[in-house]
């Protein structure tokens, strides 16, 4: 298409480092600039956020508008259709920046064979695929194209047309990474007014921020060594380290938390904190916040907190701190001195911006929010 299509769609890419919910519409701008269907920006480390292998995330990715329908065909299915663009692409000797295409890949044969391609490519009409591969700070980085079968294969000599939006592609990842950073700071420093000691981690498990409440618990009996938080106390350092791997794998939102022995000093307890509304460091790989209670203390719910990770209202706050507290929806809505119909109503947008769908089920997860008093 034409170049000034091409300038646009890579406006509206700079504009999604700065407001996440722009990928898929700027992305959509770039496939259709470059002559894809859809498109989808990923990365070769497994344990990010973006990895190539999506199976077992169910987080915000940045995907096209068009990829959408193709992505959940790919979620349904890949577990009986292992996609061969996970691992193959990898193996090619590329440099840094490259352009690859499904012939490199796969053979005609294997199109015509692989389960990939009979039971999510073709059905999804996404039977070619393309990789305009980069790096940005040692991370390989690479958006992967697709073609229907009526615009057809990507060919090399496409390659300059593809490769000449990197530099570009580049500048927008490590943006979007800076300004990554720069949203987790404001979070910290409300989780410190709120008590809480809270530290974010990196898709390795490793400490990228904390703040000074979590600064203060470091010392003879919490300690960050190589990158990690260690306990000293040898069976809660194996609790804490396998609480870690499971936080990073996606396998404990809803786990217990786990006990740190301390010498002299009340036990603690380690957590991950849902990231519903929280500033995501995802470029960076950062989406994992562990916060530390001390036992000994009364746990409360604080609505100011419950605005801050979920983005309720001050009336929806309110209302959910009410039903955590196990009051019913015809009580809570006493309380407060509003009707039943409007506690209803404040309760659906409670349900949607938390996920849940029962009563039973927002008070189990605000069980995880509640934060140490200052007495």
């Amino acid at each position: 298409m034409a170049p000034d299509a091409t300038a646009l769609a890579l406006e509206a890419c700079y504009d999604a480092a700065f407001e996440f919910e722009r990928w898929p519409g700027g992305l959509q701008k770039l496939a259709d600039a470059l002559g894809a269907t859809s498109c989808a920006l990923r990365t070769c480390e497994k344990a990010h956020p973006f990895a190539a292998d999506q199976r077992g995330k169910a987080g915000c990715v940045p995907d096209s508008t068009e990829h959408a329908e193709f992505s959940a065909l790919w979620h349904e299915r890949i577990g009986d259709a292992p996609s061969p663009h996970l691992e193959r692409p990898q193996l090619l000797a590329k440099p840094p920046i490259s352009f690859t295409i499904e012939d490199e890949i796969t053979t005609p044969e294997e199109r015509r064979g692989l389960s990939y391609y009979e039971e999510i490519a073709r059905p999804g009409h996404r039977e070619w695929w393309a990789l305009v591969g980069l790096v940005v700070k040692n991370r390989r980085w690479g958006v992967s194209l697709y073609r229907d079968a009526q615009r057809g294969p990507f060919y090399p000599s496409e390659a300059d047309h593809f490769l000449r939006v990197a530099p570009d592609l580049s500048r927008i990842i490590s943006a979007a990474e800076k300004l990554g950073e720069l949203s987790v700071g404001p979070s910290l420093a409300t989780l410190d007014r709120l008590n809480f000691g809270a530290v974010l981690l990196d898709c390795r498990g490793c400490v990228r921020r904390f703040n000074e409440r979590a600064a203060a618990l470091f010392g003879s009996d919490l300690v960050v060594r190589h990158g990690r938080i260690r306990a000293t106390d040898q069976p809660s350092d194996a609790r804490l380290q396998g609480f870690i791997r499971a936080a990073v794998s996606g396998l404990s939102a809803r786990s217990e938390p786990v006990v740190i022995a301390r010498q002299g000093s009340p036990r603690m307890i380690a957590e991950v904190m849902p990231m519903t509304a929280l500033g995501h460091d995802l470029f960076n790989g950062g989406d994992i916040l562990l916060y530390f209670t001390n036992l000994m203390t009364e746990p409360v719910l604080n609505e100011q907190l419950l605005s801050v990770t979920f983005k309720l209202t001050r009336a929806e706050a309110r209302l959910a701190s009410q039903l955590a507290s196990g009051e019913g929806i015809r009580t809570a809505s006493a309380k407060l001195g509003i009707s039943r119909e409007t506690a209803r109503t404040q309760l659906r947008a409670v349900f949607a911006k938390t996920g849940t769908c029962r009563q039973a089920e927002l008070a189990a997860l605000l069980s995880r929010l509640r934060i140490p008093s200052r007495h």
